[in-house]
């Protein structure tokens, strides 16, 4: 028989209410005390890591999607190994991408975030550099000219560019999980040592909920959001050495807290609620230490913080001041009324929590239209009020009673005000990633309240029997809802394929899809359904065209399309409209050139075949498309010559010499006909 234990001085800091003295089925070896005691050894730890590699272990073989392009496998700094740690350590997230499309920064206030890019150079400097950027030939590996079998990566018949990119996505995958499982063991010391001291159980239960959560197939399954996961790690990491520091007053646990405090916020720019969070901590879960009395540690994080705004200062300047874009998928509001565009802001809170309760229906995206604006007139929005305001009244209870919940209560309000658009325009409606922070004050609200509830029905006595039985099948349930979400992440093909069923009127979706099936049609193993492709891709195009008519790479994407299709006369319109919304876009300007070049050379081809009126109409397509370019000019005037026309021949030749006055060819034809 186990001796009884004297009662604690740190019980008043129990997880939820005070603690009771232990009961006789506990002396006697209870479940509870069994729990507890297996939670004190490290075997905790041991199925916390098989747990998330066994979770995800399927994304070991994905490629890349979503944001993965622009943000790694395609950022020129990445791409340059540890050589690109410089560039990286002074530039926006953006920039790599902003200076490859030569665009203008369009993020209000900038995003700077190297720490996860840096982790990505690194990996780089493993799988191989390109210091030069990403070729076109970059999948030669051995550089002999042609296609060996083991370069076609993706096994899809062709050599291109991808088969470069892909490689060595099955390292960043694997870091991305360690990096989880980490800070899942991270958690779990935290949540262990403080949060649920008295009772290690809810904290190994809290860890495996946050762990298996669908939500965060996102986060760990896309590459580009390992920003999310070190950003969660040393918060935590800082609350946790933060809190020795407290006990023991050594001066390495400060040196250690305020080192992963500066590496949470240049991870992502939540870590600036620790400034908050900390010593809100410190009220509630170490009741025996005085706030006032953490002084030094609290100076050292402002003086930190003075250091990282000093530094995002000088890599986003001039993004404070970026303009407001008029794209709908950068400003989802644009179309919205003021009322409607609140109303909607408001109701997506409501539409997170829907999420982390019940987490069906996942999507990489939730740009226009997936959400429709809202109203002030629908129940929807009133109920996320109530939510808010229930919120805002228990932060307020929880403060004065100095309660366990208020922890709780802020992480998952102080990331969530700062993602919802009330005060941060983020330029996006919202997005699974962005609430991953505010999910683990849900986790902890939820296994606090269950703690609660149960120690009230069962008189105060700490059976954790019922917990088990009601928490241990969300978790196994969310566990499969991960594994069965996770292959969507493989790429964007499948990503988009999977997302648009679930929120087919996302213009988003539908403009990508155009995309990827209009790529579908190019590779070999599917010519005998090119033509079922590039109508699919037609299909998806104008839905995409039809909510968001000034998208550029959807009116991009249907030239291109139709051009394959052969049909000039869509080709001209959506290329007219090009021209007229963004007539200075790189990708504009090279549509252009490829549709002009496209009708010069059917033009030839009706020239060869001696049909001049259809020569004609297509040099004159090639002409209006691109009116600066001065060849077609010469053979319109040739065939009005034939047609015996001289005054429109020497007008074409006369104004084909005023765009290239040195070609010999114009000039010779101008002077045998008596044009100058």
């Amino acid at each position: 028989m186990s001796k009884k234990m004297p009662q604690s001085k740190t019980s008043q800091q129990a997880p939820v209410t005070p603690q009771p003295a232990q009961t006789t089925s506990e002396r006697d070896g209870g479940s509870a005390s069994i729990w507890n005691r297996l939670c004190s050894s490290y075997w905790p730890y041991v199925m916390i890591t098989l747990l998330g590699f066994v979770l995800y272990a399927n994304t070991l073989n994905h490629e890349y999607a979503l944001d993965d392009d622009m943000l790694v496998v395609s950022n020129s700094y990445v791409l340059q190994g540890t050589a690109g740690i410089a560039d990286i350590m002074k530039t926006d997230v953006y920039d790599s991408y902003n200076k490859a499309n030569q665009a203008e920064a369009n993020l209000a206030g900038g995003r700077f975030r190297p720490l996860s890019l840096v982790t990505f150079a690194i990996e780089q400097q493993f799988i191989g550099t390109y210091p030069d950027g990403m070729k076109d030939n970059a999948w030669d590996l051995n550089q002999n000219g042609k296609g060996d079998a083991f370069e076609d990566l993706n096994k899809d018949g062709r050599f291109t560019i991808y088969d470069a990119k892909i490689r060595g996505m099955g390292l960043r995958h694997f870091n991305n999980i360690l990096f989880y499982v980490l800070s899942m063991c991270i958690l779990y010391l935290f949540l262990s040592s403080y949060l649920f001291k008295e009772q290690k159980i809810g904290a190994l239960l809290c860890t495996l909920l946050f762990l298996v959560h669908p939500l965060h197939t996102e986060v760990v399954a896309n590459v580009k959001s390992r920003d999310e996961i070190l950003s969660l790690l040393f918060m935590i990491t800082t609350l946790y050495l933060g809190f020795r520091y407290v006990e023991s007053r050594r001066l390495k646990n400060m040196v250690w807290t305020l080192g992963c405090f500066f590496l949470a916020m240049l991870s992502k720019e939540y870590g600036v609620i620790l400034l908050v969070l900390f010593p809100t901590a410190i009220y509630v879960l170490l009741k025996d230490k005085k706030v006032i009395d953490q002084l030094p540690l609290m100076l050292g994080m402002l003086v930190v913080f003075g250091i990282y705004f000093a530094m995002r200062s000088q890599t986003t300047i001039g993004l404070d001041e970026a303009k407001e874009t008029g794209e709908l998928l950068n400003n989802p509001y644009l179309k919205a009324t003021a009322a409607e565009a609140w109303a909607t802001k408001i109701y997506i809170n409501l539409k997170y929590f829907l999420l982390m309760l019940f987490p069906l229906n996942l999507s990489c995206d939730y740009s226009y239209n997936s959400i429709p604006y809202r109203s002030f007139a629908s129940m929807e929005v009133w109920l996320s009020i109530a939510l808010l305001l229930v919120l805002v009244l228990a932060t307020l209870w929880a403060f004065r009673q100095r309660s366990w919940f208020l922890f709780p209560l802020l992480m998952l309000t102080m990331p969530l005000m700062m993602i919802n658009n009330f005060f941060f325009n983020i330029g996006a409606t919202m997005g699974e990633r962005l609430v991953y922070h505010s999910s683990l004050g849900f986790c902890l609200l939820l296994v606090g309240g269950l703690f609660y509830l149960n120690q009230r029905i069962n008189k105060m006595q700490k059976n954790s029997a019922m917990l088990m039985v009601i928490l241990l099948p969300i978790i196994l349930l969310f566990g499969a809802g991960t594994i069965a979400r996770n292959p969507d992440w493989k790429n964007n093909h499948t990503l988009y394929r999977s997302d648009i069923t679930k929120y087919p009127n996302s213009a988003f979706l539908n403009g990508n899809l155009l995309a990827i099936y209009g790529e579908m049609a190019e590779i070999p193993a599917n010519a005998n359904r090119k033509q079922a492709l590039l109508d699919s891709a037609s299909v998806f195009g104008y839905k995409a065209l039809e909510m968001h008519p000034g998208y550029i790479l959807a009116l991009l994407n249907m030239a291109q399309v139709k051009s394959v299709q052969q049909k000039i006369d869509s080709m001209f319109y959506f290329n007219q409209r090009l021209l007229e919304i963004s007539p200075n876009d790189q990708k504009v300007v090279n549509q252009i050139n490829n549709a002009a070049g496209i009708y010069y050379n059917k033009g030839m081809e009706f020239l060869q075949a001696n049909e001049q009126d259809k020569a004609l109409d297509a040099f004159l397509m090639a002409h209006q498309i691109k009116p600066n370019d001065h060849r077609p000019l010469l053979f319109i005037g040739n065939i009005y010559w034939l047609k015996n026309d001289l005054s429109q021949a020497r007008s074409m030749w006369q104004k084909g010499l005023s765009l290239a006055p040195n070609d010999a060819v114009l000039r010779k034809a101008l002077m045998d006909h008596g044009g100058l």
